[in-house]
């Protein structure tokens, strides 16, 4: 009965034209993504404004983007301004694809799609904006995205804003349109990347230096029956407030971005995470696989999202996510380099350290077996097999 009734009162919402809920939105638009993905995804850019989100192809990483930046903007009658779509060239090697040049023949700067959202940003900082790089890999990512890459790292408590991006040396110049184009300006903290990834003879693999950078969401799982039926409405990581339109952009007074307070703040709220992260950095050092205090403080900024956001929050189902989403995704190499770190890596997500063996990675792990973290146990099992099949292994398959 609770069920109808549920249901009910969606078709109602829909009905009125209330698209406020993330996850009816996107059902409604007719698009698949279990509320665990959704989620995750939301939490992420919250976390860093920088998201990867990479597998096979025709899962729907372009369009969790481009839907998902919609149904932020879905109120404002000039939403197309604030998203901008890009197709990633071939031969991009600096910046210019990105932000345009200046023309010395015509004396005007060509200004690009996300050249102009960075700047309207710029004039409205209560307003999320969104840039959506598509087949990100088609391009050496450190040529071309490096100055937003150091930019966002740059932002502190004392210059928030970071270092500036420079588009010229001279005076002021006047794009084609007549707009007044900016010598220097900042990256403004509420513009939102997300980068999609397929992985083909024609594109890059991404450095430790990007990986390191962002949180890495994987689609390469597909369930006909769930697809059938519409959505996965029983997920346990969902959001306890559906609206989340107003939650992306940090309130006045918040950090907006990720810092050593993190740190010290999670330890108050879960203070097991310190335990964890120390675990796996012990496990990890001898191979000299470890990671930062970078690291470090986004973890701790998602899994403090994910305690104020999530129903019935989990820190081990958090932990989880976060282990596959930002410690595993810089492993790739060969099976005598990564073989020993990651069956110890392996053990630890299990929980237990006599588990592995070979007729343990001939067998699928359900998200129901007893290990600590499912998600990441899943994906160490993949990329063990792959390793044992052909001498090396990746996490961006």
């Amino acid at each position: 009965m609770a069920e109808f009734e549920y249901d009910l009162a969606r078709r109602t919402i829909r009905m009125r034209g209330n698209m406020e809920h993330i996850y009816d939105y996107f059902e409604d638009k007719g698009y698949f993504f279990s509320r665990e993905i959704l989620t995750r995804y939301f939490l992420s850019l919250k976390t860093k404004p920088f998201v990867i989100l990479t597998g096979i192809s025709g899962t729907g990483k372009t369009k969790i983007a481009q839907v998902f930046a919609e149904y932020m903007c879905q109120d404002d009658e000039e939403k197309e301004s604030r998203i901008a779509f890009v197709p990633v060239k071939p031969d991009w090697m600096d910046n210019k694809g990105l932000l345009g040049y200046y023309n010395l023949l015509a004396e005007k700067y060509h200004a690009t799609p996300i050249l102009r959202v960075l700047l309207e940003a710029q004039e409205h900082p209560e307003k999320p904006y969104f840039i959506i790089l598509d087949e990100m890999n088609l391009a050496k990512v450190e040529q071309y995205f490096s100055d937003f890459l150091s930019i966002m790292e740059s932002r502190t408590s004392s210059n928030p804003d970071g270092e500036l991006l420079e588009l010229y040396d001279a005076t002021d110049k006047i794009s084609p349109d007549g707009a007044l184009i900016p010598r220097r300006f900042p990256i403004p903290l509420n513009v939102f990347f997300t980068g999609t990834v397929n992985i083909d003879e024609s594109t890059y693999m991404f450095s430790p230096k990007v990986l390191d950078r962002a949180n890495i969401i994987e689609f390469n799982d597909m369930d006909l029956a769930s697809y059938e039926k519409g959505g996965v409405p029983s997920d346990k990581f969902v959001l306890k407030e559906q609206d989340i339109r107003k939650k992306l952009i940090p309130l006045q007074g918040e950090t907006p971005f990720c810092s050593k307070a993190d740190f010290i703040a999670i330890l108050k709220t879960a203070p097991s995470v310190r335990k964890f992260l120390s675990e796996i950095s012990s496990i990890l050092y001898p191979y000299n696989l470890h990671f930062g205090y970078r690291v470090v403080n986004e973890i701790s900024r998602y899994v403090l999202c994910a305690h104020e956001m999530v129903q019935d929050f989990d820190l081990e189902e958090t932990m989880d996510i976060q282990i596959l989403q930002k410690i595993l995704p810089k492993f790739h190499g060969t099976q005598a380099k990564l073989e020993e770190p990651l069956e110890k890596l392996l053990a630890f997500c299990t929980g237990d350290k006599n588990l592995i063996d070979e007729s343990y990675l001939q067998t699928e792990i359900s998200l129901d077996r007893e290990a600590r973290f499912p998600r990441s146990t899943q994906k160490l099992v993949r990329m063990l097999r792959n390793l044992k099949v052909q001498g090396y292994t990746s996490f961006i398959e």
